[in-house]
């Protein structure tokens, strides 16, 4: 799709243009002409002939060309006409400013629905409704479309954002911040184009080197997460995303339901396409200004300098609590230091110049720090007022040094009051971060080392396994039939047999006798659970029995799980039970799905067993996965360290588990009807014969 027309348009339609002081019409108009847009402006409005000596146009009709892009102001009663005057002319793509559709419902979302079908009638592309509009920095078009109040700061960094007014605020909070835009977008109510839309664009767009997105929703998210992971591996994409509220999940009849949540899918998908997500406006604008302004780091190893100790240790506790290393400094680099800082000085990482320390200093310390090859990035702090120098005379001496850009990202912690002594302007001329405390540059360098990790990633694909569906079919066309919300134990274990997943064997019976004959095939332990769709969490209402050694017990366990069954369940919706191998691993997994309505099949994977939500020791990652993926969510699990080996014991394989969490994948997608699934307890082992699922319970949607 190509969206040069809205970036680049050669002429412009400004459908609303109005000379009334303090219209919507007149403030656009002025913007676009005062930014010094090089194309040409088509005003049109049927009230007036001229509009800052440019000659206005009755309607549409009347243009002497087609336009690339139209932009329509008038009022909410108007637009819809407007569109298809827009349409008729041959017009192909429209930001539409105009408010009064879906946002505020009611005879809103039938015009929205009006305008959808006008635009894919003529094959328009359509930017809003209800957005501010759209800019575009590069001097070759200096183009302001929008009804910000301040003028965009132009540099490297693409803004997407899905709410105007929070829009308006990042474009001054911009300007303050010297943080320079090349492109700039409201998507407002995201009618037509939405974000990945936008992401491809920026994909072969030069100018932008860092994306931001300001998101209150993700529409298609598969193909939104297939564009920004191949985009990521390019341009970093920092999202700040809101609504991360819980989505009420504790109703739901699987652990993977009651754990799970949209903004834990969020997170999923943000993993999965390398998305760097923060979680204020402040976080967004640290990160957008080192990711534009800094190289990325080769690896984790901060070096600290300061004027002042106790900063130094705050520091030292961020980067740790960060996940990053304090740099252990070369023998030459600690000589160096020694011969440059007085006696009293500490010249080991974190490096203490002292409150004597002068700008001389602070050059000559960054210059051995920047040499060194066991220091990765470089955090200088500076608390005012030292004794024999300015933050502006330090900046200054930066500015020497600094000619040529470090190949090591550089953050400074400037804890000083902003006045004309700070050298603000100065170090951001140099693209140095500036902070105000040592935690905020902790976080962003902590970021940029994670981010260069992922971009180092090879490559992993989905692997697809090989299953006959039409043998499954049946089962889910029984289970419409009948109206059932839950499988029956036998449909599942043949589905998970169909997917060759490692499941104890077990069979459904009517009978103790049935039980006992099972047992004495087998020679070893069994287990007995009740078959009912009213009974879902088995173990919490006493319907188990395990490790059943001889004919009386069995008699004795199946006696006992009837009667507590009868009391707790409709006997219509008693099948029997299932009487199963005792397996005995070393320790149980849990591996589950929940279907998100917006997202698609969210996988789970953590410890298992009856204390699975308690313990909450869980990784989701969104269908499909791929076999790095699978790897990641039980490395992603603190329970990781007990499956490789804790304390001598032996490692579980973990192979069958990544295995199994592959084909958990496909048969979430394979099945659009499941909509819940748990395979729990998986008892895993460190011999692939002991790994077996010895329950699972999967939920299917009903229509009703």
């Amino acid at each position: 799709m190509d969206l040069n027309p809205f970036f680049k348009p050669k002429s412009i339609a400004i459908i609303g243009a109005s000379r009334k002081a303090g219209s919507l019409g007149q403030v656009f108009f002025e913007k676009l002409l005062h930014y010094g847009y090089r194309g040409t402006i088509y005003p049109v409005n049927p009230q007036t002939t001229e509009i800052n000596g440019i000659h206005c146009y009755p309607s549409v009709e009347n243009l002497p060309e087609i336009p690339d892009l139209a932009i329509i102001l008038v009022r909410k009663e108007l637009a819809i006409e407007a569109t298809e005057s827009c349409a008729k002319k041959g017009i192909k793509h429209l930001v539409m400013i105009t408010a009064g559709f879906r946002e505020i419902g009611g005879e809103g979302i039938k015009r929205e629905k009006q305008l959808l079908k006008l635009i894919r009638k003529y094959k328009i592309r359509l930017i809003g409704p209800n957005c501010m509009g759209i800019i575009n920095t590069d001097p070759a078009i200096c183009m302001n479309a929008s009804f910000s109040p301040t003028e965009p700061y132009q540099g490297n960094v693409a803004f997407i954002s899905q709410s105007g007014a929070l829009g308006v605020a990042v474009l001054e909070m911009s300007k303050l911040l010297h943080l320079g835009f090349s492109v700039f977008v409201s998507e407002g109510n995201k009618a037509d184009l939405v974000d990945h839309h936008f992401l491809q664009f920026l994909d072969g767009h030069e100018p932008t080197k860092v994306i931001t997105l300001y998101l209150e929703s993700i529409e298609e998210s598969d193909l939104f997460r297939q564009i920004a992971q191949k985009l990521a591996k390019k341009k970093p994409i920092i999202a700040l995303k809101a609504g991360s509220s819980s989505s009420g999940a504790s109703a739901a009849a699987s652990h993977t339901g009651a754990l799970a949540s949209s903004d834990l899918a969020t997170e999923a998908l943000f993993e999965q396409a390398g998305i760097i997500r923060t979680q204020t406006l402040s976080q967004l604008f640290d990160l957008a200004i080192a990711f534009s302004n800094q190289p990325l780091p080769a690896g984790k190893r901060v070096a600290v300098m300061t004027n002042a100790g106790g900063p130094a240790i705050l520091a030292t506790d961020a980067i740790e609590r960060n996940e990053l290393s304090m740099a252990k400094l070369m023998d030459k680099t600690i000589q160096e230091l020694r011969n440059i800082l007085p006696e009293e000085a500490s010249v080991n990482n974190p490096v203490d110049m002292i409150a004597s320390a002068n700008e001389i200093t602070y050059q000559r310390t960054l210059t051995a720090l920047l040499k060194d090859s066991q220091v990765d990035a470089v955090m200088i702090i500076i608390v005012r007022p030292p004794i024999n120098t300015t933050p502006m005379m330090i900046a200054e001496k930066f500015k020497e040094l600094l000619q040529n850009k470090s190949n090591k990202p550089i953050f400074v912690v400037l804890m000083a009051e902003k006045d004309r002594d700070c050298g603000l302007a100065i170090f951001q001329e140099l693209g140095l971060p500036i902070y105000d405390y040592p935690e905020s540059a902790a976080y962003g360098l902590a970021k940029m080392a994670e981010y260069a990790e992922w971009k180092k990633k090879p490559a992993s694909k989905v692997k697809k396994i090989t299953v006959d569906k039409a043998s499954l079919t049946y089962i889910f066309e029984a289970a419409a039939a009948e109206n059932r919300q839950f499988l029956k134990t036998s449909e599942i274990m043949t589905i998970l047999s169909a997917y060759k997943f490692p499941v104890a064997l077990g069979k459904l019976i009517q009978a103790p006798e049935e039980a006992i004959q099972f047992y004495e095939t087998m020679k070893n332990p069994v287990v007995l659970k009740i078959e009912s769709e009213d009974i879902i969490h088995k173990s919490d209402s006493g319907c188990v029995r395990i490790n059943l050694k001889d004919v009386r017990e069995i008699r004795q366990a199946y006696e006992d799980i009837m009667q507590k069954a009868l009391k707790i369940s409709r006997p219509e919706k008693i099948g029997g039970m299932v009487v199963q191998e005792m397996v005995q691993g070393k320790v149980e997994i849990a591996l589950g799905m929940n279907r998100d309505p917006n997202y698609g099949p969210l996988l789970m994977f953590g410890m298992g067993g009856i204390f699975v939500e308690l313990y909450r020791d869980v990784c989701f990652r969104l269908a499909p996965i791929t076999e790095r993926d699978a790897r990641e969510m039980i490395r992603n699990t603190r329970a990781f360290q007990l499956l490789q080996g804790f304390r001598g014991s032996e490692p579980i394989d973990l192979e069958v588990i990544a295995d199994s969490l592959i084909r958990l994948s496909q048969l979430s997608t394979d099945w659009p009807e499941i909509s819940e699934m748990d395979l729990n307890p998986f008892v895993v082992a460190p011999q692939l014969k002991n790994c077996k699922i010895v329950d699972a319970r999967i939920k299917i949607h009903v229509k009703k």
